[in-house]
Formats: C-alpha cells, structure tokens, sequence
C-alpha cells in the first residue's frame, strides 16, 4: 500500500484503539499484563511479542483463527509506524497494549515466561538465514535450534521471505529490510495464514 495512505490511515486507526484500550500502560511505558524489561539482555517489548507470537506456535497457546483476525490490523499499523519517522512512542505503546490485551492471559504468561533476549532475536534471525552465526569464544558454536521445532514450510517461507526483501543471508547493511522489518514480515505472514483458516 502507499506510504502516503498509510500515513493517512494510521492516525484513524489509532485514535479509536488508544481510546477504548482496555488497561493503562505502566508508568514506565511497559506493557500491561506480564512483559517487562526488566531483565538481563532483555529484547524490546514489541520484538517480544512478535518472537513471542512466533514461539506459540506448536504450542496450546498457539494464536487462533479469531485472534488472529484481531491481531493482523494491530500488527500491520504496527509496521507502518516502525517505518514512519512521524510516528509519536505513545502510538506504538498504545498499539503494543492493543496486541497484549488481545492476546489470552495464558498466551501472554508463556511469552512472558520464555524472558526473550536479544541473543534470542539474534538466534531466529540465524534459523531463518538472515544473520551468521556469531562464536562468541572459541570452540562454543551457539545452537540455532530454538525453531527446530516449527514446520519446515514455515521456515522455508521465512527464508524465502528474506531473500525477497532482499535481506542477505549472514547480515549485512544491503540495500534491503533489516532484521526487525523481517520480523514483523514474518509474524503477519503467520496471522495472515492463521486468519484465513477455517
């Protein structure tokens, strides 16, 4: 869709969901609910999500058709503003909010549970070949794996997904979508195939 619509849209979208958000976000700007910052390496709150969404997979406490009809908008103006240099925090913290209360308590107590770090983004972004592996000392070569566990077609199509946004594999500046824009990618490809299920 056209940047311009969408900075058009967005602030339409925004509004009605900042008003009727059914929880005021901490002092600290956090999230409600159970994610916090509050922790070693922490990665952010909105890549806590996504990571967190993409880990339910396989789980009891996978995403749903229903929500997943629910959480596409959010994720979709979520990306707009990521790539808006106009966007205001309270936008993003307000949709952030919207994604969490959307969610089931039990869904955003696993996502809270696993405490995703950094190391853990660096480790998906490696699955999916859109970074190298990084040694940190000799001899220990860290393990990949933390997606072993999803479909190979899923991760094939997040590979995919890289290779046309032009993201290199091993990293990179490239002329393409960084590693957080895959991410993002990634998750609403999941609510996309997610929502159109019976």
């Amino acid at each position: 869709m056209n940047k311009l619509l969408w900075l058009l849209i967005v602030p339409l979208l925004i509004l009605p969901l900042a008003a009727c958000g059914g929880t005021e976000p901490a002092a600290d700007g956090a999230a409600p609910a159970t994610l916090s910052e509050d922790y070693d390496d922490a990665a952010g709150l909105r890549n806590q999500l996504a990571l967190g969404i993409l880990r339910l997979e396989g789980t009891p406490q996978a995403v749903t058709p229903a929500q997943a009809g629910a959480l596409l908008p959010l994720w979709q103006t979520l990306q707009a503003l990521a790539g808006s240099s106009v966007a205001a925090p309270e936008e993003i913290e307000a949709l952030q909010d919207q994604i969490v209360a959307s969610l089931a308590e039990e869904q955003a107590a696993a996502i809270a549970g696993l405490q995703l770090t950094n190391a853990d983004l660096q480790e998906y972004y490696v699955e999916i070949g859109a970074a190298e592996v990084k040694t940190p000392e000799p001899g220990a070569t860290p393990q990949s794996g933390a997606f072993k566990d999803l479909p190979q077609e899923q991760r094939e199509a997040a590979r995919a997904t890289a290779q046309a946004l032009g993201t290199p594999v091993g990293g990179g500046s490239g002329g393409g979508a960084t590693k957080s824009d895959l991410l993002l990618d990634n998750v609403i490809e999941l609510l996309v195939q997610r929502a159109a299920q019976p």
